[in-house]
């Protein structure tokens, strides 16, 4: 009888235990219950023939110019943003040039502030999370012919690009073959200066990889004009035939 007892006693906490486990189980399928979201995935995947960025540490630059004249491409110190993570210079690059494009997309919230920003990326996922936030971009990787002809024309519009390097990108500022110069920004670089190199060096170094921004709204072509044509035209009412007006660009002034 004893023996038989024990048996009903263990049969009763065994049954309780599974309906407590079901009961758990079905509880996770409650409507309220909500998976994690945005994960930062460690090594994400992506497709054979890219690379993954790396983990680039901060230093110091010693050489280099703030804000130079003459540049191609003349994005501010206000404009420019820190690898803060030390793996996410893609997404810096990104949010560096849609500071400039002025594109809402990628500044408000900066992408740098997104959890899925900032770890590790590559061609492939920087054009996914652009076409997930409706960016329009343009990017070329594998072929340097065709990378040159992007930043040929990224260069003259002055929007500046994104480019790689083996395990970082970085942001491409100004490009004059004729003259021989290159000058990038690094955001790794805690004073974000422009630096500068040759042609050579850089086709040494440069992957292949470029990726430009093109805001909705485009007002690059805007600010590049003012710059490099830094006077703005002024109407001219005329008081002695007051349906008259001169032409707008009769008195040129200068900016400043």
């Amino acid at each position: 009888m004893k023996t038989h007892n024990f048996l009903v006693v263990i049969t009763i906490v065994y049954a309780i235990g599974v309906g407590l486990i079901y009961f758990d189980r079905n509880q996770s399928l409650n409507q309220s219950y909500q998976l994690p979201q945005n994960t930062i995935p460690v090594y994400p995947v992506v497709p054979p023939g890219e690379h993954l960025t790396t983990y680039t540490p901060m230093y110091t630059s010693l050489a280099g110019e703030y804000e130079p004249l003459n540049i191609q491409c003349p994005i501010p110190m206000k404009d420019r943003v820190i690898n803060g993570t030390g793996i996410q210079c893609v997404w810096s690059s990104i949010e560096m040039l849609g500071r400039w494009a002025e594109e809402p997309k990628l500044t408000n919230p900066p992408i740098t502030s997104r959890l899925d920003c900032k770890s590790y990326s590559s061609p492939s996922l920087a054009a996914q999370r652009m076409i997930e936030l409706q960016v329009r971009y343009k990017q070329e990787y594998g072929d340097k012919n065709r990378g040159l002809v992007l930043i040929r024309q990224a260069m003259s519009e002055g929007r500046g690009c994104l480019f790689g390097v083996p395990g970082h990108a970085m942001v491409l500022v100004h490009f004059d073959e004729s003259a021989n110069i290159v000058k990038w920004v690094d955001n790794s670089d805690r004073t974000l200066k422009v630096q500068t190199m040759n042609v050579g060096q850089f086709l040494s170094k440069w992957d292949s990889w470029v990726l430009v921004i093109y805001a909705d709204n485009d007002i690059v072509p805007k600010k590049i004009n003012m710059i490099r044509n830094p006077v703005f035209q002024m109407g001219i009412h005329d008081r002695n035939n007051p349906q008259g007006q001169y032409p707008r660009d009769y008195i040129p002034l200068p900016l400043r």
